[in-house]
């Protein structure tokens, strides 16, 4: 028997599950979306349509995240008008600007309005670009925001700059050493381990984070081209930066000794240990493969830091601690400026990055390979005096005739004599 297939009912066509729209709001160049999840959706769901909502209203940038915590509601953010496309000068601090010391350090402005802020104290930060994405302007805004604590010893400044010190030494009063060589820069991971082994022992079983005071500061150490310390230098420096690196990023944070490193490649056989670092600062990259080494998986389609225009130097993507991406741009900061931040908030304790060789009893020296260089704090030099102007010596008065007559006279006496 054959079945009429004309019997048969028509399948029923299901729609697709819309989001309800619960609020709009625009302020100024940002428009804030709330939207709830219908029922068997999620918010993985939600955020997946959010590219697509961006480009049909020709948003520049989007952000979204949890509506007040909430696993039903997503809160989105379209940028619709680029308010960091003109850059401007950083400028010089005249106080920390929180009581906290590197707790905020400001950076620059955020696309949907505000300031850029960074903690410092805390995290190891790695900021990565590639060539002209700007991350000398990030390095001068993190330096100058710490620079106000530098004379009171409550935040200590040191600098590996393996490019002949080309960019810290524009600053170099502000650090209390810059290393531009191999041997120097081992001297430096090394005293800072030391620092922190030290620090580790004092405060186990009495407090588990650093609070800096003057005279017990929060060190910061600041890497310009972290490769070339960790990738491009000769095997024997390579091998140690890397094992004495690896163990104060480990370490150090808790400690009050925290690394801020500036990198051009970042893939993981130039920065092996880029997981170490806590929080991340991706300038403009040559791709969305490295977007995703630099801010994580999924990173490419909510924080394109590959798709950044070479024309904005210092613009950059990060992603805070709740997974929300954030679209900023940092200062510019001239070189004349550097020089006056310098002049106006010296370190006062200098460090002399020159590795030393300990001797044994018998007066043989012992290898520095096997215990290590150490560095030797020494007094900052007081500034030099002017020296004080002389006084115009007055014109010598004119012999008289008179006068020469009588030196003739005595002179002919003594003769006769």
């Amino acid at each position: 028997m054959v079945r009429d297939q004309s019997t048969k009912e028509p399948r029923r066509r299901t729609e697709p599950l819309v989001p309800r729209l619960r609020s709009v709001r625009a302020s100024g160049s940002t428009v804030t979306l709330v939207v709830r999840a219908r029922p068997g959706q999620t918010l993985d769901q939600l955020e997946a349509g959010v590219p697509g909502l961006a480009a049909t209203m020709d948003a520049l940038s989007f952000r979204c995240s949890a509506h007040r915590g909430s696993t039903s509601t997503l809160l989105v953010e379209l940028v619709m008008h680029d308010a960091l496309r003109d850059p401007r000068d950083g400028t010089i601090p005249d106080a920390p600007t929180t009581d906290q010391p590197g707790r905020l350090v400001r950076l620059g402005r955020r696309d949907v309005g505000g300031t850029w802020t960074l903690t410092v104290a805390g995290r190891h930060t790695l900021v990565a670009g590639c060539s002209g994405a700007g991350k000398g302007s990030v390095l001068w805004g993190l330096v100058a925001g710490l620079a106000p604590l530098v004379p009171s010893d409550t935040v200590r400044l040191w600098g590996i700059d393996l490019k002949h010190g080309v960019e810290l030494r524009m600053g170099r009063a502000l650090f209390a050493t810059v290393a531009d060589t191999g041997p120097d820069a081992i001297a430096v991971l090394t005293a800072l381990l030391d620092v922190a082994e030290t620090r580790g022992r004092a405060m186990a079983g009495q407090v588990r984070a650093h609070t800096p005071t003057p005279g017990d500061p929060l060190h910061v150490l600041v890497v310009d081209e972290l490769a070339d310390l960790v990738a491009y230098s000769d095997r024997e420096t390579r091998m140690e930066a890397t094992r004495l690196l690896a163990r104060l990023l480990t370490k150090g944070r808790a400690l009050g000794v925290v690394v801020a490193a500036f990198v051009q490649d970042p893939r993981k056989d130039v920065v092996t240990m880029r997981n170490l670092f806590t929080q991340r600062v991706a300038l403009r990259l040559l791709s969305d493969q490295e977007t995703a080494m630099v801010l994580g998986d999924g990173a490419a389609r909510t924080a394109p830091a590959h798709r950044i225009s070479p024309t904005a130097p210092g613009t950059a993507w990060v992603v805070d601690d709740e997974g929300a991406s954030d679209r900023v741009r940092a200062d510019y900061w001239p070189d004349p400026v550097i020089r006056d931040l310098a002049a106006r908030y010296p370190c006062r304790v200098h460090v002399d990055p020159t590795p030393t060789v300990p001797a044994d009893e018998d007066g043989s020296d012992r290898s520095s390979a096997q215990h290590g260089p150490r560095l030797h704090a020494v007094p900052a030099a007081p500034p030099e005096r002017a020296p004080r102007p002389r006084r115009p010596r007055s014109p010598r008065a004119p012999r008289t005739r008179a006068t020469a007559t009588a030196t003739t006279g005595s002179a002919e006496t003594s003769a006769e004599r």
